[in-house]
């Protein structure tokens, strides 16, 4: 039987990268571990761990996400609008970057939704937090948040002043979802098809190890490029996700290209 390719070989010739080299290492690890599994040959081995990695982080970025953090906490020190700024440094994602002419109106939803919560997660949350200034929450609210890039992570709690909430951030791989902290919101934003593809199933134990009331979740409706529509079903999907996680569909809306879903902890 042939021999799979060496993981340590793999996840050091894919850290590096100086693209991926700033990942949490265990969510690295753990695709250089599912690559080395399905290819004897490290090269074949290296190069699917690169695709997966580009597919859940690499097409979404341009630039430092870390970076794009500073330079909004700059300009706020410098005297720009709060706004002004958050918006800037958010075109530097591409999800983000995406929801930018909807802000108003898409964090007003969640506010009708779920009102001015003290504790927040931000799961996946990419520049998201950067939206703090739409978010209502209450006075002295924490806003938790997790994310694969370290760079990102170590950036974020710098957030805290400006923004007037108190910013934790930390680096974790949410294929593995243990130790996620209770909140009385959990935002899960356009996060679902990045896990569903590197695990099936990922979203649904993300949703299984949550303590919330209350889960908002949004779906991109169109690829990265708008060149084509995504064919699967959205309630579909939604339907999916939440069988057997402890919650049901509770209210749905859609903003330009995304959808965007209320979860609702469900009696047990």
């Amino acid at each position: 039987m042939a021999r799979p390719a060496d993981e340590e070989a793999v996840l050091q010739r894919v850290l590096a990268s100086a693209k991926y080299a700033g990942l949490d290492e265990g969510f690295v690890r753990r695709i250089a571990g599912e690559a080395s599994a399905r290819f004897r040959d490290q090269n074949a081995a290296a190069r699917y761990a690169r695709r997966k990695l580009h597919q859940a982080v690499g097409a979404f970025v341009t630039g430092s996400l870390g970076d794009a953090v500073r330079a909004c906490v700059s300009a706020i020190a410098a005297g720009a609008p709060v706004r002004d700024a958050s918006l800037a440094a958010m075109r530097r994602h591409a999800s983000t970057a995406e929801r930018a002419a909807v802000m108003d109106a898409f964090y007003r939803q969640i506010e009708a939704w779920c009102g001015r919560p003290a504790t927040v997660a931000d799961l996946g949350c990419g520049l998201s937090p950067l939206a703090i200034p739409w978010l209502a929450t209450s006075p002295g609210a924490t806003y938790w948040c997790c994310d694969v890039d370290r760079g990102l992570t170590g950036a974020l709690p710098a957030l805290s002043e400006p923004f007037g909430v108190t910013v934790v951030a930390q680096a974790q791989d949410l294929v593995r979802p243990a130790g996620l902290p209770s909140a009385e919101l959990v935002l899960l934003l356009k996060a679902v098809t990045t896990l569903e593809q590197q695990r099936t199933g990922a979203a649904r134990d993300v949703l299984a190890a949550l303590e919330a009331p209350r889960v908002v979740v949004s779906l991109p409706r169109a690829s990265l490029s708008a060149r084509r529509r995504y064919t699967a079903d959205p309630a579909q999907v939604i339907g999916s996700v939440t069988a057997d996680s402890g919650y049901v569909l509770a209210g749905h809306a859609t903003f330009g290209d995304e959808s965007l879903y209320l979860l609702a902890r469900s009696a047990r």
